[in-house]
């Protein structure tokens, strides 16, 4: 458990003598009391950071890593395919989330812009890493300079760079962070054809912006960013895009790549970023 997280510990299962809300209230004041250093505290159903969900048989309890609705019953890897997603903004890393649900096995890039930018991604994608189901995983960084850049200049910038990432990994598939709902058609086809004519297959988690993705968004941390994706919608793009601009960013964000391997597990935040030599 990190220091200042919500908590909640959900019981089900078979009791006899005593209702499995008894365990609840007996675990979570025992949390309480050992975590007090932590700064840790008690949420609610609606509000938590961490659950801790327990299963109560005749004989055994079980206590879950994690647990998970999943997204249309589909068992995360059962598509046997690696993809490739980019974490790059909050709606990215809820179509990120979206493609391990979808059961892809994805290949994570993130793109960031500044320290800080950095800082605030490595805590969002800390969120996404359990979900991989994998012990250890290998990220690449990449520093795109966007600061000053139209929305459809970055969104050009993050596809080529996935394209050049699923070349080096031999991945055929790469997941966009499109949704129709939120980008103009012709940006939308625009990032597709680039993407088809590098003879690599583009994948749109998004859809749809409908409430299970909102869900999501609160699942990874993102509740107070929800407002900032539902006004997405509201974004104006450039009628024309230049090409050399965006060639030259991702040129430059190319001869920034960082590699990381990281140990899933408490330390994700710290490991990620000593390894980037990033003051924190």
């Amino acid at each position: 458990m990190l220091s200042g997280e919500r908590f909640l510990v959900k019981v089900d299962g078979y009791s006899a003598g005593y209702m499995t809300k008894d365990v609840e209230l007996a675990a979570t004041s025992s949390l309480i009391e050992k975590t007090t250093t932590l700064g840790t505290k008690p949420g609610t159903q609606e509000r938590y950071d961490k659950l801790i969900y327990a299963y109560l048989t005749k004989l055994h309890g079980y206590i879950c890593i994690f647990t998970d609705k999943g997204h249309g019953g589909l068992p995360y890897n059962s598509q046997n395919e690696k993809i490739v997603c980019c974490v790059y903004d909050e709606l990215s890393a809820v179509s990120c989330l979206e493609t391990i649900r979808e059961g892809f096995d994805v290949k994570i890039v993130i793109c960031y812009n500044s320290d800080s930018n950095l800082i605030e991604l490595v805590k969002i994608l800390n969120r996404i890493l359990p979900k991989t189901i994998q012990s250890k995983i290998e990220l690449e960084f990449f520093y795109v300079d966007i600061k000053n850049s139209a929305k459809n200049v970055m969104l050009i910038a993050v596809a080529e760079i996935l394209c050049f990432v699923a070349k080096s990994n031999k991945i055929r598939k790469i997941s966009l962070s499109l949704s129709p709902l939120i980008f103009p058609s012709d940006v939308v086809n625009n990032i597709i054809k680039r993407v088809f004519k590098k003879n690599f297959i583009p994948w749109l988690p998004l859809a749809g912006l409908d409430r299970d993705i909102f869900d999501n968004a609160r699942e990874i941390g993102l509740e107070k960013y929800i407002v900032k994706i539902e006004k997405m919608a509201n974004l104006k793009f450039n009628g024309k895009t230049s090409e050399k601009e965006a060639q030259k960013i991702v040129n430059q964000a190319i001869k920034t790549k960082k590699v990381v391997s990281v140990m899933i597990g408490p330390n994700n935040i710290h490991d990620i970023l000593d390894s980037l030599k990033v003051d924190h």
